[in-house]
């Protein structure tokens, strides 16, 4: 009886340890789009960068516009956004609201001074998720070598991170106006998102 338990015994142990122990992980669900994804599964976004635009609107005047020679770094994985990067700079010479000699007087040193601030820069300091694919992003906004910091909303779908603030330009030396409420400038900045 003896030996009978320890052939039954050595048999048991044997099997236990030769069983192959590669996890199965077929079954593991590799959807970057759900709860359930691994960490590592799902890269940053991938922005299309040659049809990046921003652009803008004067509230008061009713006039719109865009500004371009965008140079940005966006590093943003959605299920990661405590370690976001948003970061960039747009050429002043650039504004554009169609509108030749206004956009020329906006080059003047009253305005934007493109001879001394050619840039229009951006740093994020901070990302925050909110529900329904909402980010914040607090940064700081530099124009005419005056930095302020900004939210800037953005809302992510399928194709597009689309962001939206809106600041005075008052606040930044861009007297347009006397009052600083006249001077409103609501901004959006369209990242379209690669397949």
């Amino acid at each position: 009886m003896k030996v009978f338990l320890n052939i039954l015994l050595t048999v048991i142990i044997t099997q236990g340890f030769c069983q192959d122990l590669t996890p199965n992980t077929t079954g593991l669900n590799t959807n970057p789009n759900s709860e359930l994804s691994l960490i590592n599964d799902f890269k940053g976004l991938d922005i299309d960068i040659e049809n990046s635009k921003v652009t803008f609107d004067f509230i008061h005047e009713n006039t719109s516009g865009t500004i371009s020679g965008l140079d940005f770094r966006i590093d943003f994985n959605p299920s990661d956004p405590e370690n976001a990067v948003f970061k960039g700079s747009a050429l002043v010479k650039t504004i554009d609201t169609d509108n030749f000699l206004r956009d020329g007087h906006l080059m003047w040193e009253k305005f934007f001074y493109k001879k001394k601030y050619p840039k229009i820069t951006f740093t994020s300091t901070q990302v925050v998720e909110f529900e329904n694919n909402t980010f914040k992003v607090i940064g700081n906004l530099t124009i005419k070598g005056i930095q302020k910091e900004v939210i800037i909303t953005f809302n992510l779908n399928d194709k597009l991170l689309l962001g939206k603030t809106t600041i005075h330009t008052s606040d930044y030396g861009v007297n347009i106006f006397d009052e600083r409420q006249k001077n409103e400038l609501d901004i959006q900045f369209h990242f379209p998102i690669l397949k």
